[in-house]
């Protein structure tokens, strides 16, 4: 074949023809012959080179129908064939049209008619081809949708050419759609995506201007009209259909709304912000719908300014140990701490616990913090160890990422050997979902830890869906529940009953228990009677620095930095003081009160009434959990209540804010809260706070 000339392949089983075609078109093209539609396929198959075929109908061994139904098989009907006959047959014409034939010629030739048309056909073919590839590349190849590049590209289009129009961008994806691939195999997944796909040309096919598309794996993106009657309308019928899809599995979908604002905006940025409101209804039952609001961007900003300045907090020892006693209540003496980490930004100030923890959980950092926490208990305890003290033992934190860790006992055994500490001093202290992952894992983890010295502790213990299970399997030598064990509107004493028969167990198996978030002298007796052992929580200690639990444990008065007198030192000693007329006086009171101590930009309950803790339930006031006063309390939340308090304290006046929780699936709580200052010393601040709440349908739910 001549290299730079387009190739025609001629296919006729008369040599005579074949010579005439040669004749007529050698001057311009390249020319290849074939006597039938075998030998034809033949040569296609060698060489990709041809650009036209000139074919005759009638020929032997395979004729021309059979010829173009074997392209349309190799899904070669991009290749531009003109069919040829001796006769003028309108049905042949038909048949062979049908078949896959660009375009049809009678015989004798007329040589600038055939030129002609073969001109017509390759360049229509080149167009073609210019249009499949953008095909391909614009569409994903098992939904046929729009795929990113594509989706993007004709949403911008969309919104340059309809500028009055208001828009939304939609970002829809399939909770747990993981499980539909890990039990019915990536077949199945892959139809269940063409379903779904499906749908959306039924839901919104009809719409214009409208763009969908898969977006990625089982996300998908839409570009249409702003209604927010018909968007809702839209996922209930998605929902009904995806759940009837199979019922074997939970399968939920999640949709994320951005009105757009300024349509001159980056379509990837759009999406994003779709995203973020999709991202909103994850873990959450029955919530299928969010709309992108301004503060879930701010919440990305924050945690990229965390995660940005994680390291270097690392490096420069931000990090702070906290330590919050754990008390003996047989003689209500304090028994040790467990290490909690403060973070003292340079500029920021005191960042909480709860707006950083669960970052370093999702990226891995936790792992590293947990190793600076390590080794700075033992350098505490190395210190008091030199000044002839006797320490009780601290607890510091294994995070999930450590446990799995198999070079854990490794990393702690030379920390206790370059610091000369005891073992059993430093007790670890891992949440019992840590366990629950591989059973036999952690066992062997556990044992070669025990063995090694070290005291294990399984905190939150009775959280997860087989506590009894893990204790069986694990052998922990301490367990922590948390006082939340308690929390609801149980009247009937169920919840209490439940816990004293855990804390009977664990005496039967020699394990002792320690109860955290204790808040109130009516805890502490209850917890008394049942025969718990040790307790921790804001009524006897809130997390101290290190230098307040020396003098703590001395027995030393707790001084202020600087020493000053102030007249309202008694406020601090009336809230702290353990009086059941208080008490009574507190709980009269029907609505949830609480009284709190504000410390630079911390804040910390000191005292709470009966109705806060029918309203919240027990534990709910501690700042440690960020868990104020709702179950499901984030971090704008918190940030908002916080700086509430913080305006009391520094204006020395009144304050109020409210916020949001979610109250199951369904409702939504909003709360307000009063603060009045009410005195201060040198550190802190006391406020008073009544809150009231009020709850409504969340009309992001849907059944």
């Amino acid at each position: 074949m001549d290299k730079g000339r387009q190739t025609v392949l001629v296919v006729d089983d008369q040599e005579v023809n074949r010579q005439i075609l040669r004749h007529m078109l050698e001057d311009e093209y390249a020319v290849v012959e074939a006597e039938n539609g075998a030998d034809a396929l033949k040569i296609i198959k060698q060489s990709r080179s041809v650009e036209a075929i000139v074919l005759d109908i009638m020929m032997p061994v395979m004729d021309g129908y059979a010829f173009l139904s074997v392209l349309k098989e190799l899904s070669l009907t991009s290749l531009p064939v003109i069919a040829a006959t001796a006769t003028k047959d309108e049905a042949a014409e038909q048949k062979a049209l049908d078949l896959g034939a660009w375009d049809f010629i009678s015989k004798p030739y007329h040589a600038s008619v055939l030129r002609a048309r073969l001109k017509n056909v390759i360049v229509r073919s080149q167009f073609y081809l210019v249009n499949e590839m953008r095909h391909v590349y614009e569409h994903d190849s098992l939904t046929d949708l729009y795929n990113r590049v594509g989706f993007f590209s004709e949403t911008r289009r969309v919104l340059l050419n309809y500028p009055d129009k208001k828009f939304a961008i939609l970002r829809f994806d399939i909770d747990n759609f993981h499980l539909l691939n890990a039990f019915w195999g990536e077949e199945e997944g892959n139809r269940f995506l063409c379903f779904v796909a499906d749908g959306i040309r039924k839901i919104v096919g009809s719409l214009s201007p409208c763009v969908y598309g898969r977006v990625n794996a089982d996300t998908f993106g839409l570009c249409m009209e702003y209604d927010p009657a018909f968007i809702q309308n839209a996922l209930e019928k998605a929902c009904k259909a995806i759940a009837a899809y199979n019922v074997n599995y939970l399968i939920e979908p999640s949709l994320g709304v951005y009105a757009v604002e300024d349509p001159t905006e980056r379509i990837e940025a759009m999406y994003e912000k779709a995203t973020l409101a999709a991202r909103e209804c994850k873990g959450k039952y029955e919530t299928y719908l969010s709309y992108y609001d301004p503060a879930m961007s701010e919440k990305v900003l924050r945690e990229q300014s965390i995660i940005s300045e994680m390291q270097t907090a690392l490096e420069d020892g931000q990090f702070e140990v906290y330590l919050q006693p754990k008390y003996n209540l047989e003689n209500e003496k304090p028994y040790g701490a467990e290490a909690l980490i403060r973070w003292r930004h340079p500029e920021k100030g005191m960042i909480l616990p709860g707006t950083f923890i669960p970052i370093f959980e999702r990226n891995g950092f936790i792992g590293k913090v947990d190793r600076y926490m390590w080794e700075k208990v033992c350098i505490l305890l190395r210190k008091w160890l030199d000044a002839g003290e006797m320490p009780a033992p601290v607890s510091v934190n294994v995070s999930r990422v450590n446990m799995y860790n198999p070079n854990l006992v490794g990393v702690l055994t030379a920390l206790v050997r370059k610091y000369q500490i005891p073992p059993h001093l430093i007790n670890l202290e891992s949440t019992e979902s840590a366990y629950m992952d591989d059973h036999e894992l952690m066992s062997k983890t556990v044992r070669e830890l025990q063995a090694a010295g070290f005291i294990i502790m399984m905190d939150d213990f009775g959280s997860g869906y087989s506590s009894l299970n893990t204790l069986k399997d694990i052998q922990v030598n301490i367990l922590k529940i948390d006082m939340k064990f308690l929390s609801g509107q149980d009247s009937s004493g169920r919840n209490e009953c439940i816990l004293a028969s855990v804390v009977r167990m664990a005496g039967w198996l020699n394990i002792p228990v320690i109860m955290e978030g204790v808040e109130t002298a009516k805890q502490v007796e209850f917890l008394k009677s049942i025969g718990c052992g040790y307790v921790q929580g804001y009524y006897y200690a809130k997390p101290m620095p290190v230098r307040e639990y020396e003098q703590l444990v001395s027995g030393k008065k707790l001084e202020p930095a600087h020493s000053h007198s102030s007249n309202h030192d008694a406020i601090f000693q009336t809230v702290w003081v353990n009086s059941p007329q208080l008490d009574l006086l507190f709980d009269s009171i029907r609505q949830p009160i609480g009284i709190y101590e504000v410390t630079g930009n911390t804040f910390c309950a000191l005292r709470v009434n009966a109705a806060f803790n029918l309203a919240f339930g027990y534990g709910s006031v501690t700042q440690e959990a960020a868990d104020c006063a709702g179950k499901n309390m984030g971090p704008e939340e918190l940030q908002t209540l916080t700086a509430a308090f913080m305006a009391a304290a520094k204006q020395q006046g009144n304050a109020a804010c409210s916020y949001r929780t979610s109250q199951g699936a369904a409702k939504e709580r909003t709360i307000h809260v009063e603060m009045q200052y009410w005195g201060a010393n040198e550190k802190s601040a006391v406020i008073f706070a009544a809150f009231s709440a009020a709850e409504k349908e969340n009309k992001g739910a849907s059944a």
